[in-house]
This record gives C-alpha cells, sequence and structure tokens, in this order.
C-alpha cells in the first residue's frame, strides 16, 4: 500500500478501505478491472482497526469475530488469522450476583449449573433448546426473509420469561448491537444466534485489524492509496462518460465509482453537489449507534485463565462488557501484562476522567478493589459504531447498491450491521458491477 502512488485513471475507484471496500476492490481485480481504492485515513479496515499502545493492542472500541459467519468462511483465510476463542457462554453481573449461562451443547454441566440459578428456569431452558432447534432448521435465507418485528416482540412470541429476558437478552443485546431496549430487527438477532449457535466468538491472536490487513494485502501492489480523501463526485460529461473523484488535491478519473465509506461520510458526500446519501438508492441509511471503549491495564487478570465475557446489566452502571483480552489471546498484551477492554452503550456525555471513574466503580463491585490499581490506556469515544437496525429502518436485509449509472455504494448499512453484513455488502456491489457494461481495459 502507498500515500503517494502517482495514478490519475482506473477502471472503477472504490472509495473506503473498510472491509466492505475492500473485499469489493479483490473481487474486481480478480475479475480483471483496473481498481483503485482511496482510503481518507491512515489505515485499512475502516471501524475495524487495531492500534498499538505501550505494547498493548488495542481493537477500536470491544469487537468479535463469530467464526460462523458465511462470508468469513468464504472470503477470509481463517487458519492465517490465528483465532483465539472466548469462552462458551456469559457471565451476567446483576444485583449484586453473579450467573454464569453457558452453551449446554458446548458446556453441558455449566449450562447445567445455570438452571440452580435465579435466571433461566426449565420452562426457559426448553424453549432456548426450541428456539435454537428452530433457528438451524432454516438456512440464513429463510430467516433472513422471515416476517420482522422488534426483538422485544419476538422474544415474547417464543414465550421466554421476563427473567431471561432482563436477566440475560437485554444484557447479551446491549453488548451486541447497543440496544437494552430490544427495539433491533428479530430478523437480525436470530440471525447472529444462529452463528452464535453454530461456532465461536473469537479474535485474532494480533488484534481484529488483521481482518482488513489480510484482504488489503491480497490486492496488487500500489492498489490503496492512504490518507486521500475524496470531497466529491463530478460526472463527466464527455462522450466517453465517467466520474471524476474529487480530491483535495487534484481528480482521479474512473469509469465508474464504487463509495465504500460509512452512512455518517455516505450522507456528507455529494455527487453533483447533490447528496449520495438521499437520491436514488431508497431509503436514508439509518442513524447510528455508539460505544465507547475504556482500555485498562491490570497488574493480574481479575478472572485468570476463564475467558469469559462479562455483561452488565442496564441501568447498573455504564459497563455493557467486560473482558480481559489478554485471557483471550495473550497477544494482546505485553509477556507478564494484562489488558481489560470495557464498552458501554452509546458515548457517555462525561469527561474521561468521569466516564473512567463510573466503569472502575462499577467493576469494583465486581472484582474487588484491584480494579483501584488498573491504569487506563485510552478511552475511545465511537458515535457510530454500526447501524440502527430496527425493523423500519430494514424494509429488506438487502438493500439497494445501485446509485445512478456509474456509481455504486456499499457497507454494512446496505446490508446487516456486522462484519457479515460488511462483507456481503462488497461481494454483491462487485457483483453489481461486473454485471454492467464496464469492460476489461487495456491495463486489466
Amino acid at each position: 500500500m502507498s500515500s503517494a502512488t502517482a495514478r490519475t485513471t482506473a477502471d472503477v475507484v472504490v472509495v473506503g478501505a473498510g472491509l466492505a471496500g475492500l473485499l469489493c476492490a479483490l473481487r474486481l481485480q480478480e475479475a480483471g478491472r483496473d481498481v483503485l481504492v482511496l482510503e481518507a485515513s491512515d489505515g485499512v479496515g475502516g471501524r475495524v482497526r487495531t492500534d498499538e499502545v505501550d505494547g498493548f493492542l488495542l481493537d477500536r472500541g470491544f469487537q468479535v469475530l463469530l467464526t460462523a459467519y458465511p462470508a468469513v468462511q468464504r472470503w477470509m483465510d481463517v487458519h492465517d488469522l490465528d483465532l483465539r476463542a472466548f469462552a462458551p457462554g456469559v457471565v451476567v453481573h446483576r444485583a449484586g450476583r453473579v450467573v454464569r449461562l453457558a452453551d449446554p451443547f458446548r458446556a453441558p454441566f455449566a449450562a447445567a449449573r445455570s438452571l440452580l440459578g435465579p435466571t433461566v428456569t426449565l420452562r426457559d431452558a426448553l424453549r432456548l433448546l426450541w428456539w435454537r432447534r428452530a433457528i438451524l432448521a432454516r438456512s440464513g435465507r429463510r430467516v433472513a426473509a422471515r416476517p420482522q418485528v422488534t426483538t422485544a416482540e419476538r422474544l415474547a412470541e417464543v414465550g421466554f420469561s421476563a427473567g431471561l429476558v432482563d436477566g440475560f437478552f437485554r444484557p447479551f443485546l446491549a453488548g451486541t448491537f447497543f440496544d437494552p431496549e430490544l427495539t433491533t430487527s428479530s430478523r437480525v438477532t436470530e440471525l447472529v444466534f444462529r452463528c452464535f449457535f453454530r461456532g465461536d466468538v473469537a479474535v485474532p491472536a494480533r488484534g481484529m485489524g488483521q481482518l482488513g490487513a489480510q484482504l488489503a494485502a491480497r490486492l496488487t501492489p500500489g492498489t490503496v492509496r492512504l490518507s486521500t480523501a475524496v470531497v466529491g463526485l463530478r460526472s463527466r460529461a464527455d462522450d466517453e462518460g465517467g466520474i471524476d473523484i474529487e480530491l483535495d488535491e487534484g481528480i482521479v478519473a474512473a469509469r465508474c465509482v464504487v463509495v465504500a465509506v460509512d452512512a455518517p461520510a455516505l450522507q456528507h458526500l455529494t455527487l453533483d453537489a447533490r447528496p449520495l446519501a438521499t437520491d436514488g438508492i431508497g431509503a436514508q441509511p439509518a442513524p447510528g449507534r455508539g460505544t465507547a471503549a475504556i482500555h485498562f491495564e491490570a497488574p493480574r487478570s481479575p478472572a485468570p485463565g476463564r475467558r469469559d465475557l462479562h455483561l452488565g446489566t442496564p441501568g447498573e452502571g455504564p459497563i455493557a462488557t467486560l473482558a480481559v483480552m489478554s485471557d483471550i489471546a495473550p497477544e494482546y498484551a505485553p509477556p507478564g501484562r494484562h489488558l481489560v477492554t470495557v464498552s458501554t452503550v452509546g458515548v457517555p456525555d462525561v469527561d474521561d476522567g468521569t466516564l473512567v471513574a463510573t466503569v472502575r466503580e462499577q467493576a469494583r463491585g465486581w472484582f474487588g478493589d484491584e480494579v483501584d490499581g488498573w491504569r487506563t490506556l485510552a478511552v475511545q469515544r465511537i458515535p457510530y459504531a454500526q447501524p440502527r437496525q430496527d425493523p423500519a429502518d430494514l424494509p429488506e436485509l438487502a438493500r439497494a447498491v445501485a446509485r445512478t449509472p456509474g456509481v455504486w455504494v456499499c457497507g454494512d448499512h446496505r446490508d446487516t450491521g456486522s462484519i457479515q453484513g460488511a462483507l456481503v455488502s462488497g461481494r454483491r456491489t462487485a457483483d453489481a458491477v461486473l454485471a454492467s457494461t464496464l469492460p476489461v481495459s487495456v491495463a486489466g
């Protein structure tokens, strides 16, 4: 990759080097198209990035990979990612109690102990088994095509008790979709649970940023131009047509353009001085759900060897999720040191010092005074972590990618707000470009 590659024309220019844009570029390049990827930031991956701070690997927000995502199995070299899995289940902290909820098919003894607690009744356990079987019996396409309601409504339809909804589903989906109110589309929730049931929750040993790095490494050298912001698109009026991509300095000419940026960036980009987001591609992208991530160095792991995902209960404090990332993947921290990562629902409207203090206070109730010895490594505020996915936002899961002749859009806001959705969108958009009349260039 290069930030200063001298190049002014291409068959296809992809704006944005997130997962959707990278996969789209890879598909087009494999089909013989001459592709240039323009990325405004200093690295690839979009929202799936990893920073190194004092020898620690800090993902930008708490993120995980579901190994059963079909697009991951199809397009990623999973072996090369060197994945490290979380324990099969979660630990919920609620009203001073700690409840461990385990997958009965992978940790049957731990799951059996869950029946002795206040969260899961025998009736709930039987309903969970029925719901699991019903979801796995359908293909992903059939799950995506089911009539959608809110997740709260679907859970009520299945017959789960209020205790299980409040003691498991609400904390779990607060950490997954930043949605403690359970307004997310039932289609999205059931698709995600289908992958939870079929595979592991994991992270690459060298951080989530390895996903984008792996895709970018498969592109022809020089394809990705970093630190190159696009300020607008303009249709060419000459006989050959095409699109001019306007940069801060200069113009890149292309036969067509794929805009692979997140929804906020899409809403600020224009085509022929008109907003790109609201004209010709269906409904305007939904607003985003945000989060803050707080990364701590700990002298010791507060739960050594457990590999657990800890969930807070909405309303009891700022913590949505807490994970000792160095227990999941030791590579996340220097030898002998430990990394604890916390995420919140939304971006709290307080300063960093106050946010860290309130997180410590809640975590102290979970792990004791040792929390006072944790050193703050970073506080990340991420206003747009994923698109909102309420039923009204999703008239269909696979939304239109064609903008106007010569311009396409892709990103997880066109499919589901997930790594799976980003990769599927990149593939769908590449297929749409290839199905157009765009010829292979002489250089290709």
